[in-house]
């Protein structure tokens, strides 16, 4: 029996404004922000998160 294929979906992460809370939520590119902070109910901010990838192999500017 074959499953299902999964997609994953990306995470995004929210700060509130009003109580400084920190929240991650699974979106799907197509679904619309997050707005109201579900702990005191006042507006969400989107964070730029860090991403974790390395380049590896050769020809990168920290090879040279």
């Amino acid at each position: 029996m074959l499953s299902e294929p999964t997609f994953a979906m990306p995470v995004y992460e929210y700060q509130c404004n009003q109580c400084g809370k920190e929240f991650e939520y699974q979106q799907r590119m197509a679904d619309p922000p997050k707005s109201v902070c579900e702990a005191c109910g006042g507006a969400l901010e989107r964070l730029i998160s860090r991403s974790a990838f390395h380049f590896k192999g050769g020809g990168w500017y920290k090879d040279l």
